[in-house]
């Protein structure tokens, strides 16, 4: 990184980390009009190219209750703190009919806060969330590959087309193998199933989406730049299998609930470990990926473990590397004070704020550490 860029991404950080909840999305409890904003252009193109920065750690929230119509930080994806980066549509509510409040809510901070807004969904069986089709019908927990191509492959192509339909930004595959139970759950459960579609699912989300020189075998082309997330039993329970062409995936979110712990990593190292000892993937690409999340339908009263999760560092296996990011299941819960007073001056995201200065205070304390001094020749 340019030192002038560096220079600007920092104070943009102290800006966009501890002045967070003092932003107009945040004051919208007090009768606030979101559509008149009391910040400028010039504050929020730095926070967009500041989200652009490399290897940028990550703040996830899982979404609900969303409506769009009120502007308050339960409801409106406007009233998220600025410094989120990606936001997912979780929740009872449609994921793909979206009514025009919600359309207009994710298009303001898509385009005006540079923050990606993607889709959560189960998919435990072939057909689930999509438009209905005969050939769904014929997979049932099948492994013959010629009967599950055709099937799995029009079943990632109808989720990819939905999403770019609606407008988001990607799509986060919930996978909970071990967990999630359902004996009927066969995507979930049929390790030939849920390898074939993460493959297809590659064709439309991230990297793999776009790859130069891969052969689509006739696919359409992908529009480019659309996340590719996986969350759930990711080095734990009923991981990813090492098969995977995970090395594709944007990023490993951990429900890491009651606390991160070392564990967690070394198991998505553990899943990776083909693919790192071939070299298509870095162990430290792979801890950047990594996203641990708390679940604040649970620890919003306590904050659990996600101020630890925010300061996290893998430091095992000849590793020194910061994790990808940090995150929270239903975040609505930390929205409201609930006698814990304030946080650098407003109640609101209690929790949620000091993680995030945690998270980019240790990002830019490390990315400015002063190179180690060279050993003396003897």
């Amino acid at each position: 990184m340019k030192i002038s860029n560096l220079i600007i991404s920092s104070l943009f950080f102290c800006a966009g980390a501890f002045l967070v909840g003092c932003d107009e999305d945040m004051e919208s409890i007090n009768n606030t009009d979101l559509n008149n904003s009391i910040k400028t252009e010039a504050y929020y193109a730095a926070l967009r190219e500041w989200k652009q920065t490399p290897n940028l750690p990550q703040v996830f929230v899982w979404f609900d209750n969303w409506t769009g119509t009120s502007p308050t930080g339960e409801n409106s994806l406007r009233g998220l703190p600025d410094s989120i980066t990606i936001a997912s549509n979780w929740g009872g509510h449609p994921k793909f009919d979206l009514s025009p409040d919600r359309k207009f809510d994710m298009e303001y901070v898509q385009k005006v806060k540079g923050t990606k807004v993607v889709v959560t969904l189960f998919c435990t069986k072939v057909g689930e969330d999509v438009p209905d089709d005969p050939i769904y019908e014929t997979v049932g927990n099948s492994s013959d590959e010629e009967v599950l191509r055709p099937a799995i492959r029009k079943y990632a192509e109808a989720i990819y087309d939905q999403v770019v339909e609606s407008g988001y930004d990607g799509f986060d595959w919930d996978y909970e193998p071990n967990g999630g139970g359902g004996t009927g759950n066969y995507l979930w459960k049929n390790k030939v199933q849920r390898t074939m579609f993460i493959e297809e699912l590659s064709y439309w989300f991230g990297a793999g989406a776009t790859e130069e020189g891969r052969d689509r075998d006739g696919r359409k082309p992908a529009k480019p730049g659309l996340l590719f997330i996986v969350d759930g039993e990711i080095g734990v329970g009923g991981r990813m299998d090492k098969n995977w062409v995970s090395y594709y995936i944007d990023y490993f979110v951990l429900q890491a609930y009651g606390g991160m712990s070392d564990y967690r990593m070394t198991g998505v190292l553990t899943d990776m470990s083909e693919h790192i000892d071939a070299g298509r993937i870095t162990g430290e690409e792979v801890i950047r990926r990594t996203i641990a999340t708390e679940n604040f339908e649970s620890y919003a009263n306590t904050g659990g473990g996600f101020l630890k999760m925010s300061e996290y560092v893998y430091k095992l296996n000849g590793y020194d590397q910061q994790i990808g990011g940090c995150g929270l299941y239903r975040s609505g819960f930390d929205y409201m004070p609930k006698g814990k007073g304030d946080y650098d001056g407003s109640p609101e995201y209690y929790f949620l704020r000091q993680g995030i200065t945690n998270l980019y205070r240790i990002f830019y304390e490390r990315l400015n550490a002063p190179e180690p001094e060279p050993e003396p020749a003897e």
